[in-house]
Formats: C-alpha cells, sequence, structure tokens
C-alpha cells in the first residue's frame, strides 16, 4: 500500500485495515491459552501470525489463502508448559510453524558441554519478549509493517545475552525481512549458537517440488541422508515410518547473499530464504518426507545442527565477547513472478 494511494482508497474502504494492516490478539483455548498474538495482512497476498510471547516466532504463515509453513500435530502451546529435557521437551513444544528460533548460547541437538546438559535447540523459542511493539511506517512512499522487542537468555552465574528482533513485512513486495542484533550483556566470552528453523508444509510442500541452494558444497550428516544424495533437492510423498534426511550447504560464494530456494510446480508459486552466508556460513537442509510429520526446514545457522561440544570440536562455535554485538539478517520472499523464479534456479549451484 502506498502514501501516495491512501487517500483515494478511504474512498472505497473506510478502513484500510481490511486490506493492510496489524491486528492485537490472545489465543483463548487449549495450550496456546493467553498467549498473546499479532497477525500481519499486507494486502498483496501474505497473512502472518508473530508471537511475542514465543521470541517473536511465527507460527503460521499463507499466501492467497495456500498453506506454506509447517504446523505439526503439537499445535501451538504456551511458553509456560515448557520444561527442558533433553530433546523430548523440545520436541513437545516444537509447533515449527513458519520460523522457530533456536539458540541463544546453545541450539542444535541435545548433549552435555563442561558437564551441563543442554536440551535440544536451546531456550530460545519458549522465551517471551518484552517491550514488544507493533507499528506502520513508511519507506518513502511504501508502507511497511512493523513488529519489534527484545528476547533475553540469563542465569545467574551465566549467561546474559540478548536479542533486539525486528521483523519488516512489506506491502508493495511479499518479503518479510528479520533484522536481529544478539548482545552479550555478560562479563564473560559466551558461546552464540543460531538457527533460524524456517520450515514448509503441505500445500506449498509436496510431491514433485524441488529445492534449489546457492551453497556449493553438500554433505550427509547420516548414512540414510547420504544414500538419498542423489535426490536431496526433489520432494517426495509421504511415507509411513520414513526417517528424517539432513544435508548441510556450505561455502556460498564469497560476497553474495546465500539463499535457498523451495520450487512448487503445481502452484506455479516459490518460497526463497535469503540471509547473510558471511554471518550465517551454514544451511541445513532437514528433509523429513515422513508421513504425518512431513517437512522442509530451510536452516541458516551460525553452528550447524550439531550439539554444543561437537560444534566447538569441529571448529564451528561462535562466540560473543563482553559487550560485543553481532547483527543477522535473513528475508522469506514469496515468489510467483516466472522471471524471478528463472533468475534464483539461474544462480543455484548445480552439482
Amino acid at each position: 500500500m502506498k502514501k501516495s494511494q491512501a487517500f483515494e482508497l478511504r474512498k472505497w474502504c473506510g478502513d484500510p485495515s481490511a486490506l493492510c494492516g496489524i491486528r492485537d490478539f490472545t489465543f483463548n483455548d487449549g495450550p496456546a491459552r493467553g498467549m498473546r498474538a499479532l497477525k500481519l495482512k499486507n494486502g498483496r497476498g501474505i497473512e502472518l501470525t508473530v508471537l511475542p510471547d514465543r521470541g517473536l516466532d511465527i507460527p503460521y504463515l499463507s499466501y492467497k489463502g495456500a498453506n506454506i509453513g509447517l504446523l505439526n500435530k503439537v499445535g501451538v502451546r504456551s511458553p509456560y508448559l515448557y520444561v527442558e529435557n533433553g530433546a523430548s521437551g523440545f520436541l513437545k513444544q516444537f509447533y515449527a510453524g513458519m520460523m522457530t528460533t533456536c539458540g541463544l548460547t546453545y541450539a542444535g541437538a541435545a548433549g552435555v558441554d563442561g558437564g551441563v546438559p543442554l536440551g535440544l535447540h536451546g531456550p530460545f523459542d519458549n522465551l517471551p519478549a518484552a517491550g514488544v511493539s507493533a507499528w506502520t511506517e513508511y519507506e518513502g512512499d511504501d508502507q511497511v509493517l512493523c513488529v519489534a522487542g527484545e528476547i533475553r537468555e540469563a542465569e545467574i552465574f551465566g549467561p546474559n545475552m540478548v536479542m533486539k528482533r525486528h521483523l519488516r513485512l512489506d506491502t508493495e513486495r511479499n518479503e518479510l525481512h528479520i533484522r536481529d542484533v544478539v548482545e552479550n550483556q555478560g562479563f564473560a566470552t559466551s558461546p552464540l549458537m543460531l538457527i533460524y528453523h524456517i520450515n514448509f508444509g503441505y500445500p506449498m510442500l509436496d510431491e514433485g517440488c524441488r529445492a534449489y541452494f546457492s551453497a556449493t558444497e553438500i554433505e550427509a550428516r547420516t548414512d540414510f541422508a547420504a544414500e538419498g544424495m542423489h535426490n536431496y533437492d526433489v520432494m517426495e510423498e509421504p511415507g509411513i515410518g520414513r526417517d528424517e534426511q539432513c544435508y548441510f550447504h556450505t561455502a556460498s560464494p564469497a560476497g553474495a547473499e546465500g539463499f535457498a530456494m523451495l520450487h512448487n510446480p503445481k502452484l506455479n508459486l516459490a518460497a526463497a530464504v535469503r540471509y547473510d552466508a558471511a554471518a550465517l556460513p551454514l544451511l541445513c537442509e532437514w528433509k523429513c518426507m515422513r508421513a504425518g510429520e512431513y517437512a522442509l526446514g530451510l536452516e541458516p545457522t551460525t553452528s550447524s545442527v550439531v550439539s554444543r561440544a561437537e560444534s566447538r570440536e569441529k571448529g564451528l562455535l561462535t562466540y560473543l565477547e563482553p559487550g560485543e554485538s553481532r547483527e543477522f539478517n535473513v528475508t522469506i520472499e514469496l515468489i510467483e513472478d516466472p522471471a524471478r523464479i528463472d533468475a534464483f534456479i539461474a544462480r543455484a549451484h548445480k552439482r
């Protein structure tokens, strides 16, 4: 929506929020009861929900009525039901959604580091944000929908890490921009692990879809994943009891924006995840063709999705010094234009 068109638009629509805007509401039933939520609608087809009570993550995203993200059988749940317990605690809360953020001082597989047990993917997604605000503004003539807040991971005699998150949904383009700045407000060097667990579900994810990647190197995480290396980028129909397959994509061209794109020819639609490959040097592809858990995760990360101890052993673990901050930028773009889809395909690395 353009500022220059707002006056004329009000002749046709007395309340333009029917077409484009932000609504603030509270869940009133089931495990999500009491949670605050923000619904953003950009007027071009994107509708999404942001959860201030769960790290400003995104459970729902649809485009022109078609579901894009993944919502699994766990469903949306209050963070106050979360108890960290190895992998199980996270998985009992993991609605997946369009985006679940994992971190901040640990993420990836559950394990023990320095005698301290660490749960799967860290506490971030179950931390309520503070100072949350939602507003609309203009960049030139273009209206932008904005949400911001602060998420803190802290412990007495432990870390004090703060993320300031700013979400920006364009109204003239179908792009969602996530800008995060993480600061170590403690007085000791702290590990920093961050995973943007971006997930696609049916009908955006379907048999015959194909994924494209800018990264030039790929590694299978398990023997079963290695068996499927020949079609790591092709999505099959769900299989009962089929195990998940994970692939690590690295070495994006120097100075270039990293990306991964899922293309659905049945819908004539693609979804691209664009990210700063210098700050997020590895992308994990979570290919789960299992019936009832059907999912594709395209996950830019700082330090892989292995445990913190293994990440350190492999030289992948990153750190923040006291007072140091680091910025991370990720964009999710929905694309119908065949020429733009072809441009991404042309830039993708060919194996």
